[in-house]
């Protein structure tokens, strides 16, 4: 048995259990994940850490499956969806959008007392949403009590002026932050009674799960085709892998100018990821 380092710091014993867990949800099926995990358990050393169990999982990976490749990194594709965080209240608008949401991004809305920008605001039947997306570009951030007090106070000036605008809907306060929550900003929004959503959190409806539900991956996910493709993708309005598979193969190879068996392999894998069809 060995010691690892999280990317906290903290220090926990290495259980290849979650590691297999992992690569499971990224698709592998039960012997490929038993096969990785056993190279990887032969390689552990005391206080190795978990971006470097990461590397080797991901690099292994690669040679079962590009699918599950590039789903196992969708933790790391979340915190590409920078340098500024518009990119991630935009795709978590697109997001909603696939739950049956209507939504508005980057407007001001008047509080009870002062304005205030609003990253998303979401209506679905009897409900109004205004969702505050907090953007960490590294996993080792996350958001506290600070931020969700501050957040708070935010949603409770909104409350009776946004009622007012929309009646007979119900109002909500989102948090939302593709990174964690510190476990007093989880206590926090559970007292003050307003949803709270990062990785891994809630257990039954995290972002993840949200994002695997409906195989809306961001393009930050994809990889060795060409390089700052993601970029390129975004710039061009392009945030959901989704958008890639509607796009015709010369129109992708024109528009980011890649070559054509560039652009083959770019709507192959989009449409690999998106529809669970397996690359031959």
């Amino acid at each position: 048995m060995f010691n690892i380092v999280k990317a906290s710091g903290k220090i926990e014993t290495f259980e290849p259990e979650k590691l297999k867990l992992s690569l499971i949800r990224s698709g592998a099926t039960q012997e490929e994940a038993d096969e990785i995990s056993s190279k990887i358990t032969s390689k552990i050393k005391e206080l190795m850490t978990t971006k470097q169990i990461y590397s080797l999982a991901h690099k292994l990976l690669r040679k079962y499956s590009i699918k599950s490749y590039m789903r196992y990194s969708l933790k790391k594709a979340m915190l590409k969806l920078g340098p500024a965080g518009y990119t991630f209240e935009r795709y978590f608008a697109d997001l909603l959008n696939e739950y049956g949401y209507r939504t508005k991004v980057d407007i001001v809305l008047k509080g009870r007392c002062i304005k205030h920008e609003v990253d998303v605001l979401a209506i679905k039947d009897n409900k109004v949403i205004t969702v505050e997306c907090k953007y960490h570009s590294t996993q080792e951030r996350t958001s506290d009590a600070k931020v969700a007090l501050y957040i708070n106070s935010r949603f409770k000036d909104l409350e009776s002026r946004v009622k007012n605008m929309y009646r007979a809907k119900n109002y909500e306060g989102w948090l939302v932050t593709n990174t964690r929550f510190s476990i007093d900003a989880i206590n926090y929004a559970k007292c003050e009674n307003f949803t709270a959503i990062s990785w891994r959190y809630p257990e039954d409806g995290g972002l993840e799960k949200m994002i695997e539900e409906k195989r809306l991956y961001p393009v930050t996910i994809l990889s060795g085709i060409k390089a700052n493709l993601s970029k390129k993708l975004i710039s061009k309005g392009i945030i959901l892998v989704r958008d890639i598979t509607l796009k015709k193969e010369d129109e992708l190879q024109s528009m980011l100018k890649l070559s054509s068996s560039q652009a083959k392999k770019l709507k192959k894998h989009a449409i690999e990821l998106c529809n669970n069809d397996k690359v031959v």
